[in-house]
């Protein structure tokens, strides 16, 4: 620039975003002044600005947040980042190569492990993808998610109006004796409730499951509310130490009277499989028929079975409406659907209508099963309640 404009070239210097942030403006501009070159600076729009509005997070907000921090992902050289006194909102422009100190270091500053925030890759582009976690868990989903720079990431309370389903349409796709429970929940949060009966959940006294609980069993594994109440029509639950998957699992357990139910620190098959390795113990895994995979450590037997709907108009009205978020709660429900789709020559529209809402995914098998099939999950949850996740929306 200089070697130009000393020849009375009038020199432009075009730069992405806004040339005084994060970019070497300050130090051209200083090295040109001194050598008494006129220099005109033109302010541009910061990704670290303009990439969060455009997802709709309001960076401060009365009574969430008032103050902002605009943070390097990097130290100078490639060093480590010196960051004191970090504000209530945190923007870190180029986090993803070094995630794991960027979150450390913001935990560290004084941001709650639990803090949501929002990594953003390839923002305002068609290649654009929003992954919402806890900073706890965002360094772990953005392995699984593969997202990739150039990205930002938003950590502070001001995340959550992400979650907030008021007056949002939410789609989700269910079993016949969860339909009500789950319109519910969405009405109580001020959502409007779009949910499809894709199938209806049929008990009956399996011979095989009922040899399998005629064992002697260490204990028994417990993957859902359905099992409880498949198992409760066989034997006496309160004979058996009994493993929950979850919260709403170990409730129906203690509804029929079982003391002590174990619930894994990870809510998950996971989680489950992990305990069981504690245990050490026999363990019998009472299964959905769509389960993907096996758990590990455990014999499993499946507890009911499904009678499917006609999934095709289940698909055309989906696809007819305006769908702000979708709650995925079952892989092979999932699998399903697409593999109806295909059959109609609409699977890729389907894929796509996905990709336009904000996909919710139940937990890591879910979360997993959904990528493969190129649909992009925005949200996952840390547990498998959907109360706790439409808690956020009545507490806003």
């Amino acid at each position: 620039m200089y070697s130009k404009a000393k020849d009375g070239k009038s020199v432009a210097r075009l730069k992405n975003g806004d040339p005084m942030i994060f970019a070497r403006g300050g130090e051209e501009l200083e090295y040109l002044q001194e050598k008494k070159i006129e220099v005109e600076i033109v302010p541009g729009l910061s990704s670290a600005i303009s990439i969060p509005s455009l997802n709709k997070i309001p960076l401060t907000k009365r009574g969430v947040s008032s103050s902002l921090s605009i943070l390097a992902g990097y130290g100078a050289g490639g060093k480590e980042p010196q960051w004191t006194g970090v504000g209530a909102t945190a923007v870190v422009l180029m986090p993803v190569g070094n995630l794991s100190l960027v979150v450390e270091k913001l935990i560290t500053s004084g941001k709650s492990a639990n803090t949501l925030s929002a990594l953003i890759s390839s923002g305002s582009t068609e290649e654009e993808q929003l992954l919402i976690s806890p900073l706890s868990s965002i360094v772990e989903l953005a392995k699984v998610t593969g997202i990739e720079s150039p990205s930002i990431l938003v950590a502070g309370n001001v995340v959550n109006e992400l979650l907030n389903i008021k007056g949002k349409t939410v789609a989700a796709f269910r079993p016949s004796n969860e339909l009500e429970r789950t319109r519910r929940l969405v009405e109580k949060a001020g959502g409007i409730p779009l949910i499809f009966e894709i199938c209806d959940v049929e008990f009956s006294e399996y011979p095989k499951l009922k040899k399998a609980l005629a064992k002697d069993w260490d204990y028994l594994v417990f993957m859902s509310p359905n099992g409880v109440r498949s198992a409760s029509n066989l034997i006496d639950l309160t004979k058996f130490k009994t493993i929950a998957v979850g919260n709403r699992t170990k409730t129906k357990l203690e509804e029929h009277g079982c003391k002590k139910v174990i619930v894994p620190e990870q809510q998950s098959s996971a989680g489950v499989e992990e305990l069981l390795k504690e245990k050490r113990g026999s363990a019998l895994a009472l299964r959905s028929p769509l389960a993907k995979e096996e758990i590990k450590g455990a014999e499993n037997v499946t507890t009911y079975s499904i009678k499917l709907k006609n999934l095709s108009p289940i698909i055309d009205e989906y696809l007819s409406k305006k769908v702000d978020f979708t709650l995925l709660t079952s892989a092979g429900l999932l699998e399903l659907l697409l593999e109806s789709a295909k059959e109609k020559g609409k699977k890729a529209r389907l894929t796509e209508k996905l990709n336009d809402s904000f996909v919710i995914s139940i937990g890591r098998k879910t979360t997993e099963f959904t990528l493969t099939n190129d649909i992009w999950v925005n949200y996952e949850l840390s547990k498998p309640s959907l109360e706790s996740l439409f808690q956020r929306s009545v507490n806003e």
